[in-house]
């Protein structure tokens, strides 16, 4: 994968789902992030916010959906290249700066119970949009390399596809990939990288840092008075929820029907093509829709509002596809 200056980390736009959190990262491969005092709130509305666009979506578009839903403070706009080769001109304590981040790790290990050699015992997928403000000590190093502090303000993650998480797996499979890609017709991608979920994060992002809020994934959200709207309100979903992913061999595992997950689920309910979602969403029309990401090992269970990028349900967990469980979750708040 791709390596890419860290920066305020928000969504991709094609096939993908996200989620936001708002606070100082404490690692780039897990949700956990401690909460922004109200300085830090301060001192990033001064600066102006600088949108780095991203080469895998249409610029012109982006540009105009950014500034239909960004009042937080001024916003620019660079494209990725110009970026990287103005860095000087660009990382300043004036500016804070949003960029999509799309790297890989993986965890080593030495030795132990298994012998004497080296394996890889964890690999982490990060495609998320950050953002980072309140540049400090920026100075060039020895070999003329651009060196600085800055904060971590907030990131948006999406959700990689199955077909991504088996190719850059080392597990090994028994019997053809081939057969089985070609079973499941997916390429490498994120399910929620559409530009109707890039619209609602943005909105909820910037709602938030309007009000001086923090979002700790790990908090969870249950506004109780909204999610009983659904008793009388349609909820919507993405047809790829039903997909299921069989974390022991990274693959994909067998496909669910709508009664499989939603079987209990007294109340109306429709699921739609995941481009069908985003559009509704574009086209402003008024609803909920349930969202599943996934960042690693972790799931996390959302409920957006369509016009506003509100998230009224949310709740994380350590496991990696959504289940009948995870709609009795809200469900018993409706009746």
């Amino acid at each position: 994968m791709k390596n890419i200056v860290i920066a305020l980390l928000l969504a991709c736009i094609g096939t993908s789902h996200a989620q936001i959190n708002i606070g100082k990262s404490k690692s780039p491969i897990n949700l956990y992030v401690s909460k922004h005092k109200q300085g830090v709130f301060d001192k990033v509305k001064s600066a102006k916010t600088l949108f780095v666009v991203p080469k895998v979506v249409d610029a012109e578009k982006f540009k105009a959906l950014i500034s239909e839903v960004w009042n937080f403070n001024e916003t620019l706009f660079v494209d990725q290249d110009t970026f990287k080769e103005n860095l000087e001109k660009y990382i300043s304590q004036g500016n804070s700066i949003i960029q999509l981040i799309d790297n890989g790790y993986t965890k080593q290990k030495t030795g132990g119970v298994m012998g004497p050699g080296t394996r890889t015992v964890g690999e982490y997928i990060v495609f998320k949009f950050m953002m980072t403000s309140n540049y400090e000590n920026i100075k060039k190093g020895k070999k003329g390399k651009l060196k600085y502090d800055y904060l971590n303000v907030a990131e948006i993650f999406f959700t990689p596809n199955i077909r991504y998480r088996q190719d850059i797996s080392s597990k090994m499979r028994i019997g053809s990939m081939d057969k089985i890609n070609a079973k499941y017709g997916e390429e490498p991608g994120f399910y929620n990288f559409n530009m109707g979920y890039v619209k609602n994060y943005f909105q909820e992002l910037n709602r938030r840092l309007s009000n001086s809020e923090n979002l700790v994934i790990e908090d969870g959200i249950k506004k109780e008075d909204k999610i009983k709207e659904l008793k009388e309100k349609t909820l919507y979903a993405p047809k790829w929820i039903l997909k299921k992913y069989n974390a022991l061999a990274a693959t994909w595992g067998k496909t669910r029907t709508a009664e499989d997950i939603f079987g209990k689920y007294n109340h109306k309910y429709e699921i739609i093509d995941n481009e069908e979602l985003s559009n509704k969403i574009i086209n402003g029309e008024d609803f909920y829709y349930l969202m599943h990401t996934q960042f690693n090992q972790k799931k996390i269970i959302s409920i957006i509002h369509s016009l506003t990028g509100e998230i009224i349900y949310l709740k994380e967990e350590g496991s990696y596809n959504l289940t009948d469980s995870d709609i009795k979750g809200f469900a018993k708040i409706i009746k």
